[in-house]
This record gives C-alpha cells, structure tokens and sequence, in this order.
C-alpha cells in the first residue's frame, strides 16, 4: 500500500513538472513601441497592421500615434515620445544634422504629383515657366518640385514658388484658380484630378520618392527584434492590401485617416510592396540638393543614414 501511494505521490509531482515545462516562463515586460503616422496613403499598411492584429501575430506591441502635421510628428520624434515614424529622407537628415540620431529602414509606397490647376492651360512641365506652383519651401515637396523641373530642363529659379504649407490650402488655391499649378500627394491629388486638374509629373514616374520608414538609433540597438516584427507586421498588410478588394477596407482607411468622406471614390492607393530599404541614389540626391541650399553642413553619408541590418 505505501509503495502503491508513492508510486502515485512520484507520477503526480511528474505531471505537475510537465505542466509547468509547458507554461511560458514571465520574461521582463514587453517594450511598446510607440509609432507615429500622418494622414497619408504611406501610413495605411501600419493601419492595417494595427486593426487586423498583425503587430500581435508577430509578437510585438506597437502604439500608433496619429499627427496631422510633419512638425507635430518630428517634434514629438525628437523628444523621445516615438521610436519610429512615416516620414522621409529629408526630415532624417534634418534630425541627425541636430544631433537626434535616426536611421532610415525601408522606403514606403505613396505617388507625389505635379498638377496643373483645370483653366490654368498648363500641360506640360516646360509651360511652368514664370508660372506660380504652389509647395512647401525646405522639404520633401519642393526637392520634387526642383526634381521634377531639372528632369525636364526647366531652372527651378524659372518658376515662382509659392509658399503654402497647408496641404488642403494648397489644394483649394489650385482649384480656386489663385496658383496655375502645385505639388500633391494622395489622396489630395486624387480630389484635384477629379476636379479637372492635369497631372503634369509624378514620382511614380521618376522613380524618385524619398518617402520613408525610419527609427530612432536607440530603438534599432536596444529593440532590434521588435523592430524585425514591425516589419513583418508591414508585410502581411501588404498581402492584404495586394489581394482584398479595396471596397472592403476603404471606410475603415477614410475613417481612420480622417480623409473627406467625399474622396471615396477617387482614392487611389499606391501598389504597396513588401518592405525594402531605400535607394541609395535617392539618398544622395536629398543630401546633395539640401547641402546645396545650405539646408545642412555635415556629410551624412548613405551608410550612416540607413540600417541594412532590419531587412536581412
């Protein structure tokens, strides 16, 4: 009989073990990162990412922070309340030039597009010659703008920039008749389009987008892995984006975003691809053309802007 109790007591102390060798043992707390994203098609697959639970799936908790304005987010950036954020090479190289190191990660999916205003009788890029274009001075916009220009043998000095930072100003002036042309993206120039606006040049085009996905250096040498994760999180967004029609997500996208109801129709989105890193030549062109309107002074080489290491 006592060997008969022990023989139970030693099978009920193993299957006890057994069940603890099953439980996951309590790691130190999960590190959050906190991400931010504009009212922009770049920043949808992370949407996606966060409503269908993809960031879970692959192990890794993000807070997605929404900003309405490029300041609001770099700021926000620079003070340590985000790790990472849509944004672009311009805005990178701004940062490090202040001593607030980031590293660019992958390029994102989004066209920018030159338009010329419906009555305007614009239709080509050399026809902007002493005409006024409406962009925002120092930034992504008017690096295309100058691009776009060279690429068809028009001085940027040939044009009149007109400063309008506002991105849903800049659009009204274009419809209203008050600027000949302006630089847009998606889905503002979708609404232009639809108003009669003629696209004149686009990145998709000229294969130039400097649109990015970058992390501060703290986050990419302390969370590496959390990093990886966010990226495979993109990637199943963009399986999804790739095969689901677009009518079933597009209320969600226009909700989320906060874009205007009325661009349901009109809303074109870019053909996301899975996450890569950026054009080294593109990089160097940015930092060229701001070093070149005394925008920076450091060197702020390829290797030192962009991490390799996440994508591999």
């Amino acid at each position: 009989m006592k060997r008969m109790l022990l023989f139970l007591v030693i099978i009920a102390i193993a299957f006890n073990l057994v069940g603890c060798a099953d439980k996951p043992s309590a790691g130190p707390e999960q590190k959050v990162i906190n991400f931010g994203v504009m009212p922009d098609v770049e920043s949808i697959p992370f949407m996606i990412a966060e409503k269908n639970g993809y960031f879970e799936k692959q192990g890794v908790q993000v807070n997605v922070i929404h900003f309405k304005s490029a300041q609001d987010r770099d700021s926000a950036m620079q003070s340590g309340q985000l790790d990472g954020m849509v944004t672009d090479v311009l805005a990178v190289v701004f940062a490090n030039e202040g001593g607030f190191k980031q590293k660019i990660v992958a390029r994102n999916d989004g066209n920018i597009q030159i338009l010329a205003g419906r009555d305007s009788g614009i239709n080509s890029i050399p026809e902007l010659e002493g005409r006024t274009v409406g962009l925002s001075t120092n930034t992504i916009m008017e690096y295309l703008v100058d691009q776009m220009l060279t690429a068809s043998q028009v001085e940027p000095s040939a044009i009149d920039k007109v400063a309008i930072p506002p991105l849903p100003t800049r659009l009204e002036m274009l419809q209203g008749g008050k600027i000949d042309a302006c630089i847009l993206p998606e889905p503002l120039a979708g609404v232009a389009i639809s108003d009669g606006a003629k696209v004149l040049a686009s990145t998709d085009e000229m294969g130039n987008k400097p649109g990015v996905v970058a992390f501060t250096e703290k986050c990419l040498q302390e969370n590496p892995e959390a990093v990886k994760a966010i990226f495979r999180a993109y990637n199943d967004s963009v399986a999804y984006l790739q095969n689901e029609p677009q009518q079933n997500y597009v209320d969600f996208v226009i909700q989320s975003q906060g874009f205007p109801a009325a661009i349901r129709d009109s809303l074109v989105l870019p053909k996301y691809t899975a996450a890569t890193g950026p054009d080294e030549q593109v990089v160097d062109q940015v930092v060229q053309w701001m070093k070149a309107k005394n925008l920076v002074k450091g060197s702020h080489q390829y290797n030192d802007l962009v991490d390799d290491s996440v994508l591999r």
